[in-house]
């Protein structure tokens, strides 16, 4: 009998144990088929439909789909640029710790970062600093904030400092995470997810999405990712016909579309992303206990805010300074027992070459001690939620290198 196609499990111990996994089954590939049985590869009905299922689980009134989050960030900045809230020389604020692509589209456009320190342990914004951001430049115009690794800051406290400027949640890295009982995507003017292979969900590799809870914001948006396409004419009803509403323009737009193949596997992704929630939470509290257990004295541990429900990308880690092992040698240790781990994203953006001369502002002399922390030392480590098998044989290799330091 043929086997069924679908993901390969872990097996036996010797087998890598990956960053991530993208689970599928014969359901990804029968929900891929809609644009061939409908004979449409343009926006259809599979589009639609991950459009509206991902609403109904964030709570975020309406979506567009993109091609990876990064264009939904790009997409939301150009939204803001259409609508004169965005402008060349407007300052913006953002961590230094930080995904490249976050930042990268609104310094693109003549967007000015202003540079803010990220909380220990949390790796995302300081509250304090965002606070003392805008005291000390109240001419920020906005905030684009990565929740980096799926951890959340105080949200009351971030809204409280931003008033009545222009927030962009970068929500690449979860989905199903909340601060207080309101999912994160529903703070800002807009919010991106990521749907890459590593993510909690994917669209077959990669793609994302660009939300919002207004409506000019969601038809802005959606021109756009299609060409700049005029969805609404306003010219009298002269252009508003079959004919030439095809080629009528409203924004400077690009291509940013996810194909409809793309959208077929994440529909089927987006039914079981409650499972994949609890397991990547359920993984992360057991290696939560077990570095409160045999590590806490190594290694600076992952924290939130008391309000936050982070649901965690991965489980984040700095070697301290005075502990008897170096990042280096825990990293060959755990590279050589083939777990695969990642640096913590840019851990200071700004020793990244193409960063290193922007045009910029920062509040100490560019100076950030906890981000050059994360920078020096950290990394992250696989918690999305392996299997009872796996997790066992995981857990010892992680043991056993504590061991030698007992």
């Amino acid at each position: 009998m043929e086997k069924e196609l679908s993901w390969k499990e872990w097996e036996n111990p010797g087998d890598p144990h990956l960053i991530n996994r993208v689970q599928w089954d014969k359901r990804e590939l029968e929900s891929m088929m809609l644009p061939f049985y409908q004979d449409w590869h343009g926006y259809g009905k599979a589009q639609q439909k991950l459009e509206n299922e991902l609403s109904k689980f964030t709570g975020i009134s309406s979506f567009n789909l993109t091609n990876s989050g990064s264009t939904a960030i790009t997409t939301g900045l150009k939204v803001l640029k259409e609508q004169g809230r965005f402008k060349p020389g407007d300052l913006i604020l953002h961590p230094v710790t930080t995904f490249p692509t976050s930042i990268s589209p609104a310094i693109d456009y003549g967007g000015i970062p202003v540079f803010i320190d990220t909380k220990p342990g949390t790796y995302v914004v300081d509250e304090d600093q965002v606070e003392r951001a805008i005291k000390t430049h109240p001419e920020i115009k906005g905030m684009v904030l990565p929740y980096l690794l799926g951890n959340i800051p105080n949200m009351d406290r971030i809204k409280n400092a931003l008033g009545e400027r222009w927030l962009i949640e970068d929500s690449c890295d979860t989905m199903g995470g909340y601060f207080g009982e309101t999912h994160v995507g529903n703070f800002g003017d807009f919010a991106a997810f990521s749907f890459y292979g590593s993510h909690h969900m994917t669209t077959a590799g990669v793609g994302g999405a660009v939300g919002t809870n207004d409506k000019e914001l969601t038809n802005l948006a959606k021109s756009i990712i299609f060409w700049g396409h005029d969805y609404e004419t306003h010219d009298g009803g002269k252009t508003n016909t079959e004919f030439l509403k095809r080629y009528a323009t409203k924004t400077m737009g690009n291509d940013f579309q996810m194909t409809g193949v793309q959208a077929g596997f994440g529909l089927a992704q987006i039914e079981k992303i409650p499972g994949f929630i609890e397991a990547r939470n359920n993984q992360f509290k057991e290696l939560d206990q077990f570095f409160k257990e045999k590590g806490e004295k190594y290694f600076i541990l992952p924290r939130s805010d008391p309000k936050s429900k982070p649901s965690w990308f991965s489980y984040p880690l700095v070697v301290k300074e005075d502990s008897p092992f170096t990042r280096e040698e825990i990293v060959e240790y755990l590279t050589e027992n083939n777990v695969e781990i990642r640096p913590i994203m840019c851990g200071n953006i700004l020793k990244q070459p193409p960063f290193s001369k922007i045009e910029k502002i920062t509040l100490d002399n560019e100076k950030f001690p906890v981000a050059d922390a994360i920078e020096e030392r950290g990394f992250f480590i696989p918690a999305w939620g392996m299997s009872e098998n796996q997790r066992k044989d995981y857990n010892q290799i992680l043991e056993k290198f504590l061991e030698k330091y007992d």
